[in-house]
């Protein structure tokens, strides 16, 4: 296994865009390699070097064989673990925004918080967040038909708006709470809420969203029947009726 410790040099007034950092890219890559690879700071182009310190092991592996263990503030550091497709990235803070895009394999381990578009279009792997997570987790960015397809996404915490927006796939699990319509426009997956959240399942065609808290349900939505999952009463809905929906949407027994 080859192991590979990233480090940022200073704090960051300015976020950096930083699509390199990944199992993918620095796998098949020296040390020395790695520290030329392109980062973007605002409108400037710099090495990796430049803004960050790189350790570990220099000979080059498989994506499958290698960890990326990042150590410090990535609060400001965006893009992270893109379109990675084997291997491990261990946060052992918080982390920008769009860490995960097109996400294909492997594990993306966040121990802080995660910020918006968390896991964008992923397409496989996993994705684990110990702390929060923003607005728009596995979500489809602007235009896109599809957000997650794939894959699966678990946060101990909460999560913000818009969670699993057109979900075609794949599985997301929030503990905590959730913020407005989330699993909007769902057409396919599974969405787990263990807290409450408003107004989910907004124009959903397909898949299954389930809350275990409160939930302010539209009135585009049937009410079917009381079912019981986990020794719990959940009220079963069918929906959205607006869209022609055949989601399916269970609420936790005692929400409106």
């Amino acid at each position: 296994m080859r192991n590979i410790t990233v480090a940022p040099k200073n704090a960051f007034r300015i976020s950096v865009e930083a699509e390199n950092i990944s199992t993918d890219k620095f796998a098949p890559l020296t040390l020395s390699q790695i520290n030329s690879l392109v980062v973007w700071q605002g409108n400037r182009q710099k090495r990796l070097s430049d803004l960050f310190t790189v350790e570990g092991d220099d000979a080059p592996a498989t994506a499958e064989e290698t960890t990326i263990k990042l150590v410090g503030d990535f609060a400001q550091v965006k893009r992270i673990g893109e379109s990675m497709t084997a291997g491990v990235v261990e946060v052992q803070g918080n982390v920008g925004m769009h860490a995960g895009n097109n996400m294909k394999g492997g594990l993306l381990s966040i121990a802080g918080h995660a910020d918006d578009w968390l896991a964008r279009e992923m397409r496989g792997g996993k994705v684990v967040v110990m702390g929060n997570a923003g607005n728009y987790l596995g979500g489809g960015y602007r235009g896109e038909k599809c957000g997650m397809r794939g894959g699966e996404i678990e946060v101990k915490g909460n999560a913000g708006a818009y969670l699993g927006e057109h979900l075609c796939g794949g599985s997301i699990r929030i503990l905590g709470d959730a913020g407005d319509f989330a699993g909007a426009a769902n057409q396919g997956g599974t969405i787990f809420i263990g807290g409450s959240t408003y107004l989910p399942g907004a124009e959903m065609s397909k898949g299954t969203i389930t809350v275990k808290g409160e939930a302010k349900v539209l009135p585009s939505f049937l009410k079917t029947e009381i079912v019981e999952v986990d020794g719990q009463a959940f009220q079963k809905y069918a929906g959205d009726l607006v869209d022609s929906g055949k989601g399916e949407l269970l609420v936790g027994m005692g929400s409106s």
